[in-house]
């Protein structure tokens, strides 16, 4: 059970109906089970793509299997992408996946050229490891499933030792063939279903890791299948996996060629260099096309606040104020401690018919958004009032009694819509993807020099 998120299955007037019990009755009405999250998605050649980091990557699939949902991670590089566009019935196995997630600096590039950004690279071979590292902390199992002999345990005994407290519910290794044997089959599948692991990670390669994930993943309807490729036999040393530089260059594909030019020729230099060629090339051509600038500053999208405070005069007043310094936004404004949905603002006042529950408020918003601004305000705003908003995770905290002290809160308010407007513009503009493309690799040249002289500077210290 998570707190503080209202049931989006309920309708309006149930919720509404309980507005007249205590403020605190209402918190804990609002405490019902976390309905699986719509995740921002991006598409690119009709592949969509889930456009978040690694870390929320991990941490959606672990809240989802608190929540007692499984799920299948399907994380597509050039060659998936290349391979989605040919072939039917393996576009049909990343379409039925949970999560898709882009493994392939290309994939990112395409993304950003064609103005619809991703954060950042999440692979399969990163994941492995983070997303242990996740469910050792939680409590969760992990099972290993496939790569080269010995690799799978390898890995097992690896990771248990990296991450204390991960729990490993089993290691298999099959033989070249097994998904054409029935009998291995069953026998694979009595053995995961007395095992109950909570994540497997399948490293067979692509295209046949999904298929096999397809295919035993109805019996295990409450773990999460993930494809991780070669990812054994990266973590036990077997393969050495190219230098981080090399990685985020868009160059692993170069490493991975000298390790097996005779098995890799024809994928990476006659299918993957021109692949890569022309979708770079299509998703700059349709980066130049302006979209969207005068629905408004912000975008399709404008920017929200959500106000709440018990004083139906207090809530007229403070829309009142925020909407002659900021237009082309929208407001909501609610009576009681209703917080669901969400919003890029929140208002929040301290004290809800004489229960100062306004910390907690801001504690379960900060945990379901924590993007937004989120600010406190109080009639009495004493020492301890200000602490325990500021340690809650306010961004802000003001007296609602003196409009003229608000200054600090608004300047922050206004830098934040500044900075919607600004991406806004770039990524909408002409050319926008190419100067958004050339600005991501810019940053990443101003970190790779700054990492050169850090380490420079280490070893004259050292000497």
């Amino acid at each position: 059970m998570k707190e503080g998120i209202a049931d989006p299955e309920r309708d309006a007037s149930s919720v509404r109906s309980e507005a007249e019990k205590t403020p605190m009755a209402v918190l804990d009405a609002l405490q019902v089970e976390v309905e699986q999250r719509a995740l921002p998605e991006v598409g690119l050649r009709g592949c969509g793509l889930h456009a978040i980091s690694r870390l929320e990557c991990v941490d959606y699939i672990l809240d989802e299997l608190d929540a007692g949902r499984g799920g299948w991670v399907v994380t597509p590089n050039l060659d998936h992408l290349r391979r989605f566009l040919k072939d039917e019935s393996f576009r049909e196995m990343v379409e039925e996946a949970d999560l898709r997630v882009a493994d392939g600096t290309p994939i990112v590039w395409a993304c950003a050229l064609q103005r619809t950004p991703i954060p950042e690279r999440v692979a399969g071979s990163d994941l492995i490891t983070v997303l242990s590292e996740g469910a050792a902390k939680r409590g969760r199992s992990i099972f290993l499933l496939g790569g080269n002999e010995g690799t799978d345990t390898g890995a097992a005994e690896i990771l248990k030792e990296r991450y204390p407290g991960l729990r490993i519910a089993g290691t298999e290794c099959p033989p070249m063939g097994f998904e054409q044997d029935p009998l291995y089959i069953g026998k694979l599948i009595k053995r995961l279903r007395d095992a109950k692991p909570d994540i497997v990670f399948v490293a067979l390669g692509s295209p046949k890791q999904e298929a096999v994930i397809r295919m035993l993943r109805g019996d295990i309807p409450r773990a999460w299948w993930l494809g991780v490729g070669i990812s054994f036999s990266f973590l036990c040393g077997e393969v050495p996996r190219a230098p981080r530089p090399m990685q985020r260059l868009g160059l692993e594909w170069l490493h991975r060629w000298m390790q097996e030019p005779a098995r890799l020729t024809k994928r990476y230099l006659f299918q993957g260099i021109p692949f890569a060629a022309t979708l770079l090339t299509r998703s700059a051509l349709r980066g130049m096309i302006p979209k969207g600038r005068r629905a408004s500053r912000y975008g399709r999208h404008k920017p929200s606040f959500l106000l709440l405070d018990d004083d139906v005069f207090a809530l007229e007043h403070m829309q009142l104020l925020l909407s002659t310094h900021f237009n082309e936004v929208v407001f909501e404004k609610r009576t009681q401690p209703d917080y669901s949905g969400q919003f890029d603002f929140y208002f929040i006042d301290h004290d809800f018919a004489g229960e100062r529950i306004g910390p907690e408020i801001v504690t379960r918003i900060r945990e379901q958004n924590s993007d937004a601004l989120i600010f406190g305000f109080s009639a009495n705003l004493d020492a301890d009032t200000l602490r325990r908003l500021i340690n809650a995770g306010c961004d802000g905290v003001c007296d609602k009694t003196e409009p003229d002290r608000w200054k600090p809160v608004l300047l922050l308010v206004r830098k934040r819509l500044e900075q919607v407007a600004k991406r806004h513009y770039r990524e909408t503009s002409f050319f926008g993807g190419v100067r958004h493309a050339a600005g991501s690799i810019q940053s990443l040249l101003h970190e790779w020099n700054s990492r050169t002289q850090g380490r420079a500077g280490k070893r004259e210290e050292d000497s």
